[in-house]
């Protein structure tokens, strides 16, 4: 089997696909697979990290966000990148497309109705975006991440999970070291601070005050994304360069705070590591909240929302979740491993794509 996977604008959307295609080829599956991304700086950098080689498209973000000169920009880069899918589409002659969301998506769905080439799309958040609220208006099959998909009603999709990719548990100083920043491994209680694939200004501004006031001072804090090189802002506080290897940085961590995507998410659950989410409410659809929701109502961790909770109930909460370590109960959540999510959306493709014309 053939199949073009549409995937790029962050981590959250690519992360999933590369651990599909991953799976794919550990199962030793007959199967080949092609990439579009977009051409943002982030996600050739992503792709180059795992050593894929996807087919960029003439397109750096969605057409209906930013001020109008860039909508502009984007639409025309819209309109090409279709030009673009449809050559592909010609060259590769795929037996399905495989959709993972956000900009990307666009042209690849649009493409491949033209060319009456089969759909799928997975939905990762708990909230569907708008690309796939389109999907299911339109018919295409969706498989979600979670168990909902606001607002697409039962039955509209099927949940899968997240596929994600192989995590690997190491010592902490052995990961430490392989990180290879030359700095002495500050002890625990060592906290995680994830901006997202983006990174967070937002979240470094916070960490800065928080490490200074008292409920905070025993806390070693490392925040990602926030600097080029390691620099060290505080005694307690860490600033580290964005880290594809995440695993690395999960064997470190005592507890993990983060924006509330996803694939991240997944990820946390995947790894057993405890966790106060902190989402980014101004992602698009509020589709942040909506994941932090779910991820709490299943005991997977706490929520802190930025703004409107008090510096004191943060402290409380990493404290709760370090209990909870150091009890046993973060442990890793077999649902959410990879080789599930994967094989789920390997059987949904394989029907869909014998079923050709269906969608």
């Amino acid at each position: 089997m053939k199949i073009l996977i549409a995937a790029g604008g962050t981590g959250g959307h690519i992360w999933p696909a590369l651990s599909f295609r991953d799976w794919i080829q550990r199962k030793g599956i007959s199967a080949e697979t092609l990439f579009l991304s977009g051409s943002r700086e982030l996600e050739e950098e992503l792709y180059a990290s795992a050593g894929v080689a996807p087919v960029v498209l003439p397109i750096a973000g969605s057409p209906l966000w930013g001020p109008p000169g860039t909508r502009i920009s984007r639409s025309i880069g819209l309109a090409r990148s279709l030009k673009v899918v449809l050559q592909v589409i010609r060259d590769f002659s795929p037996d399905i497309c495989l959709l993972f969301g956000g900009y990307v998506s666009v042209a690849a769905m649009a493409a491949s109705r033209l060319r009456g080439l089969p759909l799928l799309l997975h939905e990762q958040n708990a909230r569907a975006g708008r690309v796939t609220s389109l999907a299911a208006r339109i018919g295409i099959p969706v498989c979600s991440g979670w168990e909902i998909c606001e607002p697409l009603p039962a039955g509209r999709y099927l949940p899968v999970g997240i596929p994600v990719r192989r995590l690997r548990r190491l010592a902490p100083r052995e990961a430490w070291e392989r990180l290879g920043y030359g700095l002495d491994l500050p002890p625990g209680p060592r906290i995680l601070v994830l901006g997202g694939s983006m990174g967070s200004d937002p979240m470094a501004g916070l960490f800065r005050e928080l490490s200074g006031e008292e409920p905070f001072r025993d806390y070693n804090f490392f925040v990602v994304g926030s600097s080029v090189d390691p620099v060290r802002v505080a005694d307690n506080l860490l600033f580290l360069p964005r880290v594809w290897e995440i695993d690395l940085l999960y064997s470190i961590a005592d507890v993990v705070i983060s924006r509330a995507g996803a694939s991240t998410l997944a990820e946390l659950v995947a790894f057993g590591l405890p966790s106060v989410i902190i989402p980014w409410r101004a992602a698009a659809d509020d589709h942040q909240a909506s994941n932090a929701r779910v991820f709490a109502q299943k005991g997977f961790g706490t929520v802190w929302e930025y703004g409107g909770d008090t510096h004191e109930k943060l402290s409380f909460m990493i404290d709760y979740e370090l209990k909870k370590a150091r009890l046993g109960q973060a442990s890793p959540f077999p649902g959410m491993q990879t080789s599930e999510a994967s094989e789920k959306i390997w059987v949904l493709l394989q029907q869909i794509a014998e079923g050709r014309g269906r969608n």
